[in-house]
C-alpha cells in the first residue's frame, strides 16, 4: 500500500518563510479549496516529488505552479520573490520515509531528490538518515544506489515487469507508467482512460498496466509467449545460417545437400543428412563412401608401379580420343544450355513485369474498393456506362449487343486478380528455382570442361616426351587422386561438426515446442477470469449507480485485449468498440469514476499489486449534479483501510459542499485563503 501520510511546502522568500502542511487518514480525504486558493499547488506538489509529474505534462520544476518557483501572493495583490522552496512528502508502506524535492534551488537541479529513514513530517526526530537519489535521468529506473524511480518500486514491493518496447526488444515498465492507474489530474487527467501515461516507446502499455496492476497470469504467460517466440525466432534463423554453411560445403565438394531443409525441424537420426555425389555410373552416393571408393583406388594404384611413357602411348592415345569426343559433348550440352538460360532470364522479367500490373490493378480495385463503402459516387455519366454526348448505353465489351454479358463486382474482381497475383508468383518462384538448377548446371560443365581440357594437355605433352621416363598421367592421376582424398576428408570433418550444431539446433526447436504445448490455450488462469469478471460487474454496477445512460448496462463489456469498457455496437453482434465513442461528455466522466473505482473494488478482494490509492483532482467534471457526485463521494467513503485523496473546489460554494458531502464519511482538508501562507518559526 502507497499511503499518503504528509505533504509539507516550505517556500523562502524576499519576505521572509512561507509554506503548508497538511495530513492525511485512511479512508477518503476531502481536500477543499476554492479556486486560485492554491488547491492544484497541492496536487501537484504530491505528485512532483513521486517524480510524476510527466502526468502533467512536462518533466521537472517547469511543471509546477508559479506559487512554487516565482512568487507567493500573500495577502491578496501583494508578492513576494521566492528565493528557495523544497516540496516534502511523508509516505508509508511497510516502513516511512520522507522525499524531499527542490523546486527553485539554485545551485541545485530539480533531479536531485533527497530520501529520508523515517517521519521528517510528522515524527518528532528531525536529524534522520538521508540520501542522495535522482529521477529524470539514465539511470533513474535502473541505478540500485541512486535510482530513486527504482528505490521508489522496491519500496512499493513493485517487481515491475518487462514489455516489449516498439523495436521488438524488452524493457522493464516504469513506474511513472503505472501511476495514471490511480492519479487523475484535472486538465488531461478526465479526457480519456490513462490519458496523462508517459510514452516510453512501449507497446499496449495500458494494458500491461492493468495487466500488472491486476496481478494477471496472463502477463507471465503472454511473457513466456513473447519469449518463446523470440527464442523460436532465434533458432530459425541459427538453422537457416547453418543450413547455408551445409549448402556451400556441399558445393564446395562438388555435390549436393540431401536430408536437411531450411526450415527448422525435429531430427532424430541424422544419417539421413548427407552429401550426395554423382559417381561414374551417374548414380549418387553419400559424400563418405564416394571418398572411400577414392581411397581404395588411391591404395590399388599405390601397389601398381608406375609405367613408362612408351608403354601407355596406345592407352594415351584412345584416352586422347576418348576425352575429345567427351570435350565435344560437354561444349555442346554447354552451348545448348546457355541460350536456355538466357531464355529463362527474360522470361522471369516477363513475369516481372505481369506481376507488377496486377498489382497496380489490385491497388487502383482495392482504392475503388475502399472509396466505395465510405458512400462515394462517382459523379461522371460515364461511370454509369452512359455516353454523356448522345446519352446512349456504352458497351465495354467487342461482343455483339444481343449477347448479355455481366461486369464482375469489385469484390469478385479484387479476388481474381488477387489469384492471379498468387498464381504469377509460383510461377515467379519455379522460374527462379529453374534458373538456379541451370546455373548450378551451366556451372559443373564448365568445371568439366576445365578439367577434361587439363587432361588433354597432359596427355599430349606426354605423348611427345621421351618413352623411358615414368609416365606424367599416372604420377598426376595419383597426385590428384591423394589431394581429393585429403579435400574431402577435409570437407567430411566439417559436415561431422556441422552435424553436431545441428542436433544442438534440434534439440533446441524440440524444447521450444514442447514449452509452447504446454503453454495453456486460453491464456487467462481462473484466477484472471474471476478478476475480470469481478471488474467487469463492478463496473456496470457502478455505472447503473452512478446514473450511466448512454448505452444500455447489458451492451457493455470489459474488453480481454486492452481491458478497458466497450460497447456493443449493434445488438446481437460480436462487434465491441471504446465505450468513450458512444457515451456522452458526462456519461463518459461516469465511466472514467466507475472504472478506476472498480479497478480498486478488484484489488480489495484479490490479491494485487495496487497501492491502493486514489488521487483524484476536481473528478466533479462536465457539470455533473452535486447529486451524482455526492453518489460517487458516497462510493468512495466506503473505502477505509485504503486511501482516496480528492481535491475540489465544490464550485466555491458551502452550500454545494454541504450537498454534496451529506452522509458521506470523510476527513476534510480545508485551504483557507491561499495554500502558501507566512511560518512563524
Amino acid at each position: 500500500m502507497l499511503k499518503i501520510k504528509a505533504v509539507k511546502l516550505e517556500v523562502n522568500t524576499t519576505s521572509g518563510l512561507y509554506g503548508a502542511q497538511f495530513q492525511f487518514d485512511n479512508g477518503l480525504n476531502i481536500i477543499r479549496g476554492d479556486n486560485s486558493s492554491g488547491k492544484s499547488s497541492l496536487f501537484q506538489s504530491i505528485i512532483y516529488a513521486l517524480g510524476f509529474e510527466e502526468l502533467l505534462g512536462g518533466k521537472n520544476e517547469k511543471t509546477m505552479q508559479s506559487a512554487l518557483k516565482d512568487q507567493v501572493e500573500f495577502p491578496k495583490d501583494k508578492f513576494h520573490q521566492i528565493v528557495q522552496s523544497y516540496v516534502y512528502l511523508e509516505i508509508e508502506n511497510e516502513s516511512i520515509i520522507t522525499i524531499r524535492r527542490g523546486v527553485t534551488t539554485p545551485g541545485r537541479k530539480s533531479q536531485l531528490v533527497d530520501v529520508y529513514d523515517g517521519a521528517l513530517i510528522t515524527g518528532e526526530n528531525k536529524t534522520l538518515n538521508s540520501r542522495p537519489m535522482f529521477i529524470h535521468d539514465k539511470g533513474g529506473a535502473t541505478d540500485d544506489i541512486y535510482g530513486f524511480h527504482l528505490y521508489l518500486a522496491e519500496f512499493l514491493k513493485w517487481n515491475l515487469p518487462e514489455t516489449v518496447n516498439t523495436q521488438g526488444e524488452f524493457a522493464k515498465m516504469y513506474v511513472q507508467q503505472i501511476a495514471p492507474a490511480f492519479i487523475l489530474e484535472q486538465k488531461s487527467g478526465w479526457s480519456d482512460f490513462f490519458a496523462t501515461m508517459p510514452y516510453y516507446s512501449m507497446r499496449n502499455t495500458e494494458s500491461r498496466v492493468v495487466e500488472f496492476l491486476l496481478a494477471l497470469d496472463v502477463f507471465e504467460n503472454e511473457k513466456k509467449k513473447r519469449v518463446l517466440s523470440f527464442e523460436k525466432q532465434n533458432v530459425t534463423n541459427r538453422w537457416q545460417n547453418l543450413y547455408l554453411q551445409f549448402s556451400k560445403l556441399a558445393e564446395k565438394s562438388g555435390g549436393s545437400l540431401r536430408g536437411l531443409e531450411s526450415t527448422p525441424r525435429i531430427i532424430n537420426f541424422t544419417g539421413e543428412i548427407f552429401i550426395g555425389i554423382n559417381d561414374t555410373e551417374d548414380k549418387q552416393v553419400t559424400l563418405v563412401d564416394y571418398n572411400e571408393r577414392l581411397k581404395r583406388e588411391l591404395e590399388g594404384l599405390n601397389k601398381i608401379e608406375i609405367s613408362t611413357v612408351g608403354s601407355k602411348v596406345n592407352e594415351n592415345q584412345v584416352a586422347l580420343n576418348n576425352l575429345g569426343n567427351q570435350l565435344n559433348q560437354l561444349s555442346l550440352n554447354y552451348e545448348m544450355l546457355s541460350p536456355e538460360l538466357n531464355y529463362d532470364y527474360d522470361k522471369l522479367k516477363q513475369y516481372g513485369k505481369q506481376l507488377e500490373a496486377v498489382q497496380e490493378d489490385l491497388r487502383k480495385n482495392k482504392g475503388a474498393l475502399k472509396v466505395k463503402k465510405l458512400g462515394f459516387d462517382l459523379p461522371a455519366e460515364t461511370a454509369s456506362d452512359i455516353c454523356p454526348t448522345c446519352h446512349q448505353e456504352i458497351r465495354d465489351s467487342l461482343l455483339p449487343i444481343e449477347i448479355h454479358q455481366t461486369a464482375m463486382r469489385l469484390e469478385d474482381n479484387i479476388a481474381y486478380i488477387e489469384a492471379q497475383q498468387k498464381m504469377i508468383e509460383v510461377y515467379v518462384d519455379g522460374q527462379k528455382k529453374n534458373i538456379q538448377e541451370k546455373q548450378k548446371k551451366l556451372s559443373e560443365y564448365q568445371s568439366q570442361i576445365a578439367d577434361v581440357r587439363q587432361s588433354i594437355r597432359t596427355l599430349k605433352q606426354e605423348l611427345t616426351q621421351d618413352e623411358r621416363l615414368p609416365s606424367i598421367v599416372e604420377i598426376e592421376k595419383r597426385l590428384n587422386l591423394r589431394k581429393r582424398v585429403e579435400f574431402l576428408g577435409k570437407v567430411i570433418e566439417e559436415f561431422n561438426a556441422l552435424i553436431e550444431d545441428l542436433k544442438v539446433l534440434s534439440k533446441a526447436y524440440e524444447r521450444i515446442l514442447s514449452n509452447e504445448t504446454d503453454l495453456p490455450q486460453d491464456f487467462f488462469s481462473t484466477e484472471d477470469k474471476r478478476k475480470l469478471n469481478s471488474l467487469k460487474d463492478h463496473f456496470i454496477a457502478l455505472l447503473r449507480k452512478f446514473n450511466y445512460q448512454s448505452k444500455p448496462f447489458e451492451a457493455i463489456r470489459i474488453s480481454h485485449d486492452s481491458y478497458l469498457p466497450v460497447a456493443q455496437k449493434i445488438a446481437g453482434e460480436q462487434l465491441y468498440y471504446n465505450i468513450k465513442f458512444d457515451s456522452s461528455a458526462s456519461d463518459f466522466i461516469r465511466c472514467l469514476w466507475a472504472y478506476f473505482t472498480s479497478i480498486l473494488k478488484v484489488a480489495t478482494e484479490f490479491k494485487t499489486n495496487h497501492p491502493m490509492l486514489l488521487i483524484l483532482d476536481e473528478p466533479k467534471q462536465q457539470d455533473m449534479s452535486i447529486e451524482n457526485f455526492r453518489t460517487f463521494l458516497q462510493e468512495l467513503s466506503k473505502y477505509k483501510d485504503q486511501q482516496i485523496l480528492v481535491f475540489a473546489s465544490f464550485e466555491n460554494s458551502d452550500e454545494a459542499f454541504e450537498e454534496a458531502t451529506k452522509d458521506v464519511d470523510f476527513s476534510l482538508k480545508r485551504i483557507e485563503s491561499k495554500l502558501i501562507s507566512p511560518v512563524t518559526k
